[in-house]
């Protein structure tokens, strides 16, 4: 996701940081993203796409979302994922990528909203297991899935249901277990456009998370669609110094069920509920493996210093969504508000978040 301050002193593992048009224009200091963009693994964009891109920005594997970006001093906004020695962009079967020597990061954009899309998703994520096997990233991290219509009718079945079809049966062709393999993700429907896939992949397997308060997605029964969703909850990454968490978009589910139906304020602390218990798992994960490594147990992650990205349904709610993370998580807070679909029709608020934590021993000591 994104990072405001990226510490100079670990430079070669895998971050993030906040994005902006200026930046991508080179018009931004180089330093406010460490190395300029040198390490630059790709972008995540929201909103009207930056012009003008700079000779070096323009190469990086670029995602462009047309979501509308709710804040007021911006027309666009995005995250860029940095990485340590990255290799130069390479494109493999429609997919644009880079990566270094723990993590790639691709993007591809294909079809339409007329397309049947249970092939479209089938196909893209046939390829991008192809690339990760053959380039020797076998471990999914994170995905973003966007798709146009996201309800729309597709051969008497709504589009997100045909999209989790054509996903399981990727999985069913690798002959994976979804329990075992299984990335966070979010799938969001957007206005205009194709399909839009974003993905983090690495050479070393995460730690997958599931939330007690919810049914895993993938053992949803049937009335949500013939297929069910293939996702986790989160994914704990260990780097080489870090920690990584990655938490799926979240909403007001508890059970199975959606909560809360017509009030964005509830629907807004429920999801802030599960983010929460995902949290506790993870810190869970983390006491454990600072126990076992001998290290004392530092903080963990902390709700209120993951990064947030709020996909809201009606842009007027904004404000009061923004006005609940106030109250609960308090009012500095690294969010960036963007309108979107969510996949249950009765949502209207959907979060993602990520965080990091140093795993280093002199880091834990100094603590």
């Amino acid at each position: 996701m994104l990072m405001n301050n990226p510490e100079s002193s670990s430079a070669h593992a895998l971050r993030f940081a906040r994005l902006f048009a200026e930046a991508c224009r080179g018009f931004a200091p180089a330093s406010q993203y460490e190395v300029g963009f040198e390490r630059a693994l790709g972008v995540v964009w929201f909103g009207e796409p930056p012009s003008d891109c700079s000779p070096q920005m323009a190469d990086v594997p670029f995602m462009s979302v047309p979501m509308p970006v709710l804040q007021t001093d911006r027309t666009g906004a995005g995250e860029l994922w940095l990485g340590g020695a990255v290799s130069a962009t390479k494109e493999f079967e429609g997919i644009r990528y880079r990566a270094d020597d723990d993590v790639l990061f691709g993007t591809i954009t294909i079809g339409g909203k007329d397309n049947h899309m249970a092939v479209d998703s089938q196909s893209v994520y046939e390829r991008m297991f192809r690339l990760l096997d053959q380039a020797g990233y076998p471990y999914l991290w994170r995905t973003w899935n966007f798709l146009a219509d996201i309800h729309g009718n597709d051969q008497g079945l709504e589009r997100y249901r045909q999209f989790n079809v054509g996903r399981q049966a990727a999985y069913d062709a690798r002959q994976q277990a979804v329990e075992s393999c299984a990335p966070a993700a979010c799938a969001l429907g957007m206005r205009d456009g194709g399909f839009c896939v974003g993905f983090l992949a690495g050479r070393v397997a995460p730690i997958l998370l599931e939330n007690p308060r919810q049914v895993s997605a993938y053992h949803y029964p049937d009335t949500y669609g013939p297929r069910s969703p293939t996702f986790s909850r989160a994914t704990l990454v260990p780097l080489s110094d870090a920690y990584l968490l990655l938490i799926s978009g979240t909403a007001s589910i508890v059970g199975h069920e959606s909560r809360h139906l017509g009030n964005v304020r509830a629907q807004t602390r429920e999801t802030l509920a599960n983010i929460s218990e995902i949290v506790a798992q993870a810190n869970d994960r983390l006491n454990a493996a600072w126990a076992n490594d001998r290290l004392p147990q530092g903080p963990g992650f902390m709700l209120n210093d993951l990064q947030l990205r709020v996909y809201v349904r009606r842009p007027e709610d904004a404000d009061a969504v923004r006005r609940e993370l106030g109250v609960c998580l308090g009012r500095d807070l690294n969010v960036c508000f963007v309108q979107a679909d969510v996949c249950r029709q009765e949502l209207l608020v959907e979060i993602e978040a990520s965080g990091r934590v140093r795993r280093t021993r002199d880091d834990q000591e100094a603590r």
